[in-house]
Parts: structure tokens; sequence; C-alpha cells
């Protein structure tokens, strides 16, 4: 069947999506030319992408044999970091256990070595909750043993600095016993913190 249009061009419709070269009057030679350039285009693409893809595994593969490398240092800090967050802890348990009044024992154990006399000896210093226990005896060969230990307790009364976080020193009983000649005098001093 053949169709005859008889209404002049500049009047027709014209018809939407039916596109051709020849509307455009682009010669054949550079829509090939476009074409193959675009082709070009993406393999230059390709290949440049394909470049960086295998220098990135190149480096990934030189940063695994670093790692290697430093695995074992690394496996060394760890275990020393792992023993650090225990000590850290066990740190912070006891000082969660221990009061908060900061004492130089030190301090403390000085004035009692420069407080002893002639005579007399600490067997053992106790520290049982707020009490401080100190053991001793002292000995000698005229009955001067009880004059000694009275004379260390007193020493120790006026020690400022040894009495600063203690509430009141008490000599305890005083047990006498006798070795052949010699008097021995066994004390007990309490002393409580504040």
């Amino acid at each position: 069947m053949i169709e005859i249009n008889l209404i002049p061009y500049s009047l027709r419709k014209k018809k939407k999506g039916n596109l051709s070269l020849k509307e455009f009057n682009i010669p054949l030679e550079i829509v090939i030319g476009l074409g193959g350039g675009l082709i070009v285009l993406l393999i230059l693409v390709h290949v440049s992408l394909l470049v960086i893809n295998i220098r990135n595994v190149a480096k990934h593969k030189e940063f695994q044999k670093k790692m290697e490398a430093v695995s074992p240092q690394k496996q060394q800090v760890e275990k020393v970091l792992n023993e650090l967050r225990v000590l850290q802890s066990t740190q912070k348990a006891v000082a969660d256990i221990l009061p908060v009044r900061k004492i130089c024992w030190a301090q403390k154990l000085n004035i009692l070595s420069d407080s002893i006399p002639r005579g007399v000896w600490l067997k053992r210093i106790n520290l049982e909750g707020d009490v401080l226990l100190i053991e001793g005896s002292a000995i000698s060969t005229d009955n001067e043993a009880m004059i000694n230990v009275h004379q260390f307790t007193s020493t120790l009364k006026s020690q400022r600095e040894f009495l600063e976080y203690f509430n009141d020193l008490e000599l305890g009983s005083i047990q006498r016993r006798k070795i052949k000649q010699m008097d021995i005098a066994d004390f007990m001093i309490t002393v409580r913190l504040k």
C-alpha cells in the first residue's frame, strides 16, 4: 500500500524517536573515527586501571612481607602490653584496697631504727587493720631492760613525724624472763592509725 501525504513539509508533524545519521549530516568517516576513538579511550582507561591494580597488588605483597618480618616483635610487644594491663589492674585493685592516706613507711621505719636504744631489738612489726604492732625484746645484765623499753617508748612518743598519722602509742605488757645472768624483757607496743 502506498501512502501519499499532501501536507506541506512545514506543517507536517515530525516523528519522534526515529533518528538517523542522515538528519545530522555527519559524514560516515567521522562517525567511524569517533567510534574508534571511543574504543581506544576505553582501552586506555582499562589499561591504566589494570596498571594501578597491579601496582596496588605489589604494594600489598610488600606490606605483607613487612608485616611478617615485624610479626615476632609485634607478638613480644603484645605480650608486654598484656603483662602491663595485668600489672595495672593489680595496681588498681591494691590502690582501691589501701586507705586514702599515704603514710611514708620508710620514714616511720627510719625513725624506729634511730630511736632504738642499746640492748633493745625488734622482732616483728605488723600492721593489722588500723593497728600497728611493734614487738621486741630488751636485754641487760644489771636490770636495765625495763628502763630501756620505757626509754624507747618515750622516744617514739616524742617524735612528731612518727606520730603524724597515729592516734596513740601504748606500751603493752612487758614479760620478763631470765636466761642465765641476763635479764630479758619482751614487750609489745600498740599504735593506732588515725
